[in-house]
């Protein structure tokens, strides 16, 4: 099992360090590493919606990490481009420069001390910096934020050079990039029979999954709904851990969630262990869907869910 191994790492590092003669040496050679900075995401709130375009928005607020407490940034800018995944990219838009704000136009965070600033992105506004309209967009599409934070020296920290852990753990929470969907209304909330065929080659017992939609539309927690309120109960590996790991397997959970939009269906967040999820296809014949998945640790499987409350599913794909 995945906890047999990563206690079994941990206790070969530890024996390592414990046997180490040198364990109390210095490391002189972090002198010679690369200091670098990130902006920590504070709050992010909204969504961009198809069908109430002109009060659409996002809002958020960070504030600047660096080798000396943030004052090393100088500026914090923003290119969006427009994926569009309904006409395979026929209508996509590449990045364009939406928003740069200077060092000089930082606050200060009360709290800790460290530069500060709050900004926001209004569905209108990214359509006209695109130079697009509501008529060329569609629902289940993308508009993806990228982020370039550039120091007094010249340096650019951007998501291609910041480390994953600083971007995705919660503790740093890096905000270097996000993607904005073009929401609908959403309703999968629901309690389903689900199936896997696991990579192991096994298939696992039927179980039941429940769907829960958070605050945010069209996002969905998967939980157990014999235990509601237990978050390691919640299977996002749809019963396909118990063939392959054994009966009482410690299971993903993480961020792990699933997200709508406009019937495109996705995994987001990340597992216990920090892998990401991927659905490679998604069909629907009545009341019946099946979702074949992976993750970026080799895992994956073909879960089959069935509707148990008379009513089919609706046109949900990939």
């Amino acid at each position: 099992m995945k906890k047999l191994f990563y206690s079994l790492f941990a206790l070969s590092i530890l024996v390592g360090f414990t046997a180490c003669e040198e364990k109390e040496r210095a490391f002189p050679e972090y002198e010679n590493l690369e200091h670098g900075a990130f902006a920590r995401q504070l709050t992010k709130a909204g969504n961009f919606f198809l069908t109430d375009i002109d009060n659409s928005a996002i809002d958020i607020s960070v504030e600047f990490y660096d080798e000396n407490d943030g004052k090393n940034v100088a500026s914090y800018s923003w290119v969006v481009e427009y994926i569009d995944k309904a006409n395979g990219g026929a209508n996509s838009v590449a990045p364009v420069n939406i928003l740069t704000i200077d060092a000089g136009a930082f606050s200060t965070n009360p709290d800790t001390g460290l530069p500060f600033t709050s900004f926001g992105f209004t569905l209108p506004e990214v359509l006209s910096t695109l130079g697009i309209t509501a008529a060329d967009v569609d629902g289940g599409s993308t508009f993806r934020f990228n982020a370039t934070l550039t120091l007094n020296d010249g340096r650019t920290f951007t998501a291609a050079n910041t480390g994953s852990n600083v971007i995705s753990s919660a503790p740093f929470s890096g905000l270097f990039s996000f993607d904005a969907d073009l929401l609908c209304t959403s309703d999968l909330s629901g309690i389903y029979e689900v199936t896997t065929e696991a990579w192991c080659g096994d298939v696992g017992p039927t179980i039941m999954t429940q769907w829960v939609e958070t605050a945010s539309e069209g996002v969905y927690d998967v939980i157990d709904p014999a235990n509601p309120d237990d978050p390691d109960a919640a299977d996002f590996s749809f019963g396909a851990y118990t063939p392959c790991y054994g009966e009482g397997s410690t299971l993903p959970g993480g961020t792990l969630q699933i997200k709508d939009a406009c019937n495109i269906i996705a995994p987001i967040g990340s597992s216990r262990w920090g892998e990401f999820y991927t659905y490679e296809s998604v069909t629907v014949s009545g009341s019946t869907l099946v979702i074949v998945w992976s993750n970026d640790y080799g895992e994956g499987g073909t879960s089959t869910f069935v509707r148990t409350d008379g009513t089919d599913w609706p046109p949900l794909t990939n």
